[in-house]
């Protein structure tokens, strides 16, 4: 499915995260938003409620844009289980924090899969990039893009090193960054949804 105009966003919903997602889904939103980061997603219980969803109100899997992202060590909370190795290349991890979310969510193919952020480097950004295209290619995520990325230069940088450009750029929108007019520009002319 195609990302529905308004996203149901899972972070900071502990333990009343499943609830939440069927309430929302049974109200209207189509779309749900999480990440692989333990310290502000419950990714477990947005797979509970997706299955919930499927076998007890009869939504189809199909009808359901399903969103995560690959959060780096820098934005994971040590204290929690990580969904990768941390000592592993950027490249491993991000691969081992998309089986993670696949098995949390409990579906077979991701509609979306964004890094959460720019890495510490231009050159483990473009590890993690790589990753996802690799993961897109074997079907396991639809479409791929970039969180938090408010230089178009590093959009600019992957689909020049990789050949691809981010389909998706989430970014916040808001006043205090002058409405993101650079990012949101470089989406319009490269055809990136802009979330």
């Amino acid at each position: 499915m195609s990302a529905a105009r308004i996203i149901y966003g899972t972070a900071w919903k502990k333990e009343r995260t499943a609830a939440l997602v069927v309430s929302a889904v049974l109200n209207g939103f189509r779309a749900i938003d999480t990440a692989c980061q333990p310290k502000h997603y419950r990714e477990d219980l947005v797979g509970e409620a997706l299955e919930e969803l499927v076998n007890k109100h009869g939504i189809n899997r199909k009808d359901l844009y399903v969103q995560t992202k690959y959060t780096p060590i820098s934005g994971q909370d040590r204290s929690q289980p990580l969904p990768y190795n941390p000592e592993d290349p950027v490249y491993d991890q991000t691969r081992a924090s998309v089986a993670t979310s696949l098995k949390q969510l409990r579906v077979s193919y991701l509609d979306g899969c964004l890094l959460h952020s720019v890495l510490p480097t231009l050159n483990q950004t473009l590890d993690a990039w790589t990753a996802l295209i690799e993961l897109q290619d074997e079907g396991k995520v639809r479409k791929i893009g970039m969180s938090n990325v408010y230089d178009p230069r590093v959009l600019d940088h992957l689909q020049l090193e990789s050949g691809h450009a981010p389909e998706v750029v989430q970014n916040r929108w808001y006043e205090g960054n002058g409405w993101d007019p650079d990012v949101l520009n470089w989406c319009k002319k490269h055809g990136a949804q802009y979330q």
